[in-house]
C-alpha cells in the first residue's frame, strides 16, 4: 500500500471507484523477476513480460494507484534456484492475479477506506472476484 497520508486521502473521498488491472511490461530477456510467456496487454498476445497487479481509487478528479505488486508465476517460485538468485524470499507462495488483487482489497478496507463499486479488469477474466463478503 502506498503511504499512509494517500491512504487517508483516499479514505475521504466519496463516490469513488476501485479500479482492479494487471499491467504488463513487454521484456525481451528472462533474467528480470517474473518475466514469462505470458499474455501482456500492451501487446495483444502472449509473449515474455512481466505482470503487476494494481488497485487503483478514481473519483471525478482522477485516478491513483493505492497498491501494485509484482506478479511472480509458478514457474519463477518452483525454480528455488532462479528465485534465489533474483532475490525471491524462501517463504513466497504461489498467488493467481485475483488472489493478489483481494489481498489488496482486503488491506485497503483494514486500513480505513470505505468500500466502493469494483472493476475488476484482470486480464481477459470475465467473472467478478469472489471472496469479499
Amino acid at each position: 500500500m502506498g503511504d499512509a497520508r494517500v491512504r487517508r486521502d483516499a479514505a475521504e473521498e466519496t463516490g469513488y471507484y476501485w479500479i482492479i488491472d494487471d499491467t504488463g511490461f513487454p521484456k525481451k530477456g528472462r533474467h528480470s523477476v517474473g518475466v514469462a510467456r505470458q499474455y501482456c496487454g500492451q501487446l495483444g498476445k502472449q509473449d515474455n513480460c512481466q505482470i503487476a497487479v494494481s488497485l487503483s481509487i478514481a473519483t471525478q478528479r482522477g485516478s491513483l494507484p493505492i497498491a501494485w505488486q509484482l506478479y511472480v508465476p509458478k514457474e519463477w517460485i518452483e525454480d528455488r534456484e532462479r528465485a534465489r538468485g533474483a532475490g525471491i524470499p524462501e517463504d513466497l507462495a504461489v498467488e493467481t492475479k485475483p488472489q493478489i488483487a483481494l489481498a489488496q482489497l482486503r488491506e485497503a478496507i483494514a486500513s480505513g477506506i470505505a468500500r466502493a463499486s469494483c472493476w475488476p479488469m484482470l486480464g481477459t477474466a470475465t467473472k467478478p472476484l469472489s471472496g469479499m463478503a
